[in-house]
């Protein structure tokens, strides 16, 4: 029989949607999985389906009505009110004759929806995975609330890749037609970029996590039935010792600071160098800054890292207050409003930062960037022995033990802060 094609061992439906059916039915093509290996079964369950999408498309001419998966949906919640599961009419006709008879006596006097709910008269809906990509934007609204646009893109972006490359490998498979197979030979995939291109296993895990978390959510909304836990299992790789970026120490911040070469790099990333010194703050912390959160005439001048609706931070233990001290209280005195050329843009500024020190030898090597001068604050306040408490007020972490009252003063921290002050006295 035509529109039959084989794909990875498995037969599909596969047939152009006639151009008298095109503005009703925009599809360029429908494919059904058959779900089978043999060309017998195959070609008896397209003839059925040939005939059901047929009626189908006759369906739409006759009504004037363009295709719809959510009339789809209508149908299945019919066939489970008459107390019935939707199958489609491949299904259907396979079912054992006492079922197939139950379903028909169930029809007397029924309508000619009821009809197509338990007889399968309208074809299941395929759901890609490039498809199911887009339904999942739809279905995550509030995991994206409260973000800018570029945290949006930075969280989008991972889940992007994880589908993409799953494509790349396994094809824009209908989402009910994912075995355990492709997910192992996504696996394999990824085991060959690890031996051959050396890439780190923890990319390949992420890879599996979020495309694991898109078809959940997907499957989740739609009430698909997959069965992610197995289809997943035991699919995570061993990770090696994972190499984090090493600090500075003393020494090298002061010769990247004071270094006549900064004098080339546009004012707002040289500044932003001088203020990541000292306070330790993530990138996005700094450059996120409004001008009502810099306070240089408090009594001790210091800055308020917010947690706002427009603008997320990482956790909600980021949210904190820290001196100015040394060469951070020179930089907000350069740059009062903060820095509006990479406000909401962290990455931009990063980019730009750690090219301009590679290009001129003022990283000391490979493992170091910009992200180093919060690694260095780490160890140096934690050489003076200071608090554990006022330390995670400082980094913006997680505190250990239950808290309780409102944490260290500002001038408590200052004074803990002067004693890793890397800019010297004037």
């Amino acid at each position: 029989m035509k529109h039959l094609i084989k794909i990875n061992g498995y037969f599909y439906y596969n047939r152009r949607v006639p151009n008298e059916v095109r503005d009703l039915d925009p599809r360029n093509i429908v494919r059904v999985s058959l779900k089978t290996e043999s060309r017998d079964q195959a070609q008896r369950k397209a003839v059925i389906l040939n005939d059901q999408i047929e009626s189908y498309w006759q369906t739409l001419l006759d009504d004037g009505m363009r295709h719809d998966d959510r009339r789809f949906a209508r149908t299945i919640c019919i066939a489970r009110q008459m107390g019935f599961s939707y199958q489609p009419m491949a299904k259907v006709a396979a079912l054992p004759i006492e079922e197939l008879l139950e379903r028909i006596l169930a029809l007397r006097d029924g309508t000619s929806k009821q009809v197509e709910a338990l007889l399968g008269g309208r074809p299941e809906p395929e759901l890609s995975v490039k498809a199911a990509l887009e339904k999942f934007w739809g279905f995550s609204k509030e995991r994206m609330m409260n973000k800018t646009p570029d945290q949006i893109r930075k969280w989008k972006n991972p889940r992007i890749k994880a589908v993409e490359n799953f494509i790349a490998v396994i094809g824009n498979k209908d989402l009910k037609a994912i075995t355990r197979e492709d997910i192992l030979a996504f696996r394999d995939w990824w085991l060959g970029r690890i031996q051959q291109d050396g890439k780190n296993p923890g990319s390949a895990n992420k890879d599996f996590i979020h495309f694991k978390n898109v078809l959940e959510t997907v499957s989740d909304n739609m009430k698909l039935s997959l069965d992610t836990p197995y289809l997943f299992k035991k699919i995570v790789l061993k990770t090696r010792f994972k190499q984090t970026r090493r600090p500075f120490s003393t020494d090298q911040i002061i010769k990247i600071l004071e270094s006549d070469k900064l004098n080339n790099l546009n004012s707002e990333a040289k500044w932003f160098l001088y203020a990541a010194a000292e306070t330790g703050a993530r990138p996005s912390e700094i450059v996120g800054l409004l001008p009502e959160d810099i306070k240089l005439n408090a009594d001790i001048p210091h800055i308020c890292i917010m947690d706002r609706k427009e603008r997320t931070l990482k956790t909600p233990h980021s949210q904190r207050t820290i001196p100015l001290i040394g060469y951070a209280l020179e930089a907000f005195q350069n740059m009062p409003h903060g820095f509006p050329r990479y406000r909401d843009k962290p990455d931009n500024l990063t980019n730009a930062v750690n090219q301009f020190l590679r290009q001129n030898d003022l990283l000391p090597s490979d493992q170091h960037s910009t992200y180093s001068f919060r690694h260095s604050f780490q160890d140096r306040i934690l050489s003076v022995n200071m608090p554990d408490r006022i330390q995670a007020e400082l980094m913006g972490h997680k505190f250990g033990r239950p808290v309780y009252g409102d944490g260290a003063s500002l001038l408590q921290k200052s004074e803990w802060l002067h004693k890793i002050q890397v800019k010297c006295s004037s």
